[in-house]
């Protein structure tokens, strides 16, 4: 196992017998098992380039707009929130959908005829991935579509519940 100590990233691993150490910005954060170490030290690098990428963007943004650069965490935060996957309601069902058509590898006229098949018209998903509400009448056809049952549809529609 190669060893990552590279002064130029801040999330580092270090080299212990069965646990390798984690060191943010040279102090010890934890320990993680050498299987997953080298993964999980990748995906938190990742992210702080993505964090940094993304205030220099807004710092951008609010400069090119003659803004107030102070305004930058706030600016982050919207983003953020509209970038966020809606967790109940239409939104959240239509993402299933989008996730459904992508495990099944189709395009998107061959995802809505697939759903046609199951009594599910291309106008109706087309009205779902508007934002239209959901008729109860669908959601049987697209439990089946999307592998869930009813009840849990109904609760990610009516906001009771997240899958």
């Amino acid at each position: 196992m190669s060893e990552y100590r590279n002064e130029s990233t801040d999330w580092q691993l270090g080299v212990h017998e069965s646990y390798m150490p984690v060191y943010y910005k040279g102090a010890v954060a934890g320990f993680f098992k050498k299987g997953y170490s080298e993964t999980i030290i990748k995906q938190l690098n990742e992210d702080e380039l993505l964090k940094k990428a993304l205030t220099t963007a807004c710092t951008d943004l609010i400069r090119q707009s003659g803004g107030d650069t102070s305004q930058v965490k706030e600016l982050i935060k919207k983003y953020l929130k509209s970038s966020e996957r809606p967790k109940c309601g239409t939104f959240a069902i239509a993402g299933f959908l989008r996730e459904r058509q992508q495990q099944l590898d189709l395009g998107d006229k061959e995802f809505a005829k697939f759903c046609d098949t199951f009594k599910v018209s291309p106008v109706e998903l087309n009205n779902i991935y508007a934002g239209d509400k959901i008729e109860d009448a669908l959601m049987a056809p697209l439990a089946r579509i999307l592998g869930k049952s009813k009840d849990e549809l109904l609760k990610v529609r009516d906001g009771q519940e997240t899958i």
